[in-house]
């Protein structure tokens, strides 16, 4: 999906995770047709500073009889940051037909502030950027989004379906060195996802495979033409009922001649942790990484992961950014243990950049 939509998942990424699977199998008899919870937010992005907002979702059953089907969700997300970055978002979640059925919708609408990294092998006269160098340009991204997807179960544990997104988005920068943009983008993609993890939320084993396209067409009322395709690879290897370790792979490219600032792929965001600063903007970035998850008492458990990633146009000239390293470890703590919900705090460090991610529920489950 375009990349300020990708900005909007990762800072309400914990608790999204916690929206989607409220109960992780089918209801038990007691459970009440409908139920509410409210998640007040408060946490730090080193980008965004401090975190304030608040969640209240709904969780229900399409059909009472199916015992199959994990819980639905709809709920209405707001927050807001310290240096003036703020979205309010509506999204739906819906698993129906004994799980042959899965949909997602949400709509929403914010402003980002943010930085983006412009360097340049020649210096540029009357300007403070010297030769082979660059600095760090802020921005403000003024979006509104609407996006909708659905699958169905075809065989097994594979789904197919499609996905759709319109937005608008204004981008203004605090430099004449990267020109203003304002877009219109009209989306329509596929989806295939395979799905054997034994868990949807704190998988032990199994695998969980998605590849997501979508496509810009000014013919269809986008403002540009270009195109995107998602790949992640997640494998899961038991290491017995307290442990796991996880193995990743993640693409996100951009295709197309007229490919916009907003369309391209920046390192981190919610996958490769210990790049928070937005220097490593391209249109193909790509990572792996590892990761061990032990229970290692009662309600506690750790994490510790590394990897590496790259950004490129096109592994030519200047725009290869190099290996980009990342390591770090976290803290867990089973907040609700009839659902395996756990919450918890990493630490990352990564080429010249590091962060601190507060989160609830585990990465790459969304």
């Amino acid at each position: 999906m375009n990349n300020h939509f990708e900005t909007v998942l990762f800072l309400i990424l914990p608790v999204f995770l916690f929206a989607q699977n409220p109960q992780l199998n089918h209801p038990d008899k007691k459970s009440k047709k409908v139920n509410f919870a409210f998640i007040p937010i408060v946490s730090y992005n080193r980008s965004f500073g401090m975190q304030f907002g608040g969640m209240g979702n709904a969780y229900f059953n399409v059909k009472k009889n199916d015992t199959v089907s994990p819980a639905s969700t709809l709920g209405l997300f707001g927050s807001v940051f310290t240096n003036k970055t703020y979205f309010v978002s509506l999204f739906n979640r819906l698993y129906f037909h004994n799980d042959q059925w899965r949909t997602k919708t949400g709509i929403g609408f914010g402003n980002i502030n943010f930085q983006t990294f412009y360097e340049t092998p020649e210096g540029i006269p009357g300007t403070n950027i010297p030769d082979d160098e660059g600095e760090f340009i802020d921005y403000r991204t003024q979006m509104t989004f609407l996006y909708a997807e659905g699958t169905r179960l075809v065989t097994g544990r594979l789904y197919l379906g499609l996905r759709m997104v319109y937005s608008e988005v204004k981008t203004q920068f605090d430099s004449d060195l990267v020109p203003d943009e304002t877009l219109r983008l009209f989306g329509f993609g596929l989806v295939t996802e395979y799905d054997s993890r034994n868990n949807v939320f704190t998988p032990l084993s199994g695998i969980n495979t998605k590849i997501k396209t979508f496509s810009f067409l000014e013919a269809l009322g986008s403002t540009v033409t270009y195109h995107r395709i998602n790949i992640d690879f997640n494998k899961y290897f038991s290491l017995g009922n307290n442990a796991t370790l996880l193995a990743r792979f993640y693409g996100a490219v951009s295709l197309g001649d007229s490919i916009p600032f907003n369309g391209k792929n920046v390192v981190g965001r919610d996958d490769l942790r210990g790049y928070t600063n937005g220097k490593h903007r391209a249109n193909q970035v790509y990572d792996i990484q590892s990761e061990y998850r032990w229970n290692f008492y009662k309600k506690w458990g750790m994490v510790a992961f590394a990897g590496v990633a790259l950004a490129t146009d096109n592994f030519k000239g200047d725009s290869y950014s190099g290996l980009l390293p990342s390591a770090g470890a976290g803290i867990r703590f089973k907040a609700i243990p009839s659902r395996n919900v756990n919450i918890g705090i990493d630490a990352a460090i990564g080429k010249e950049d590091w962060g601190i991610y507060f989160r609830i529920g585990e990465a790459f489950t969304r």
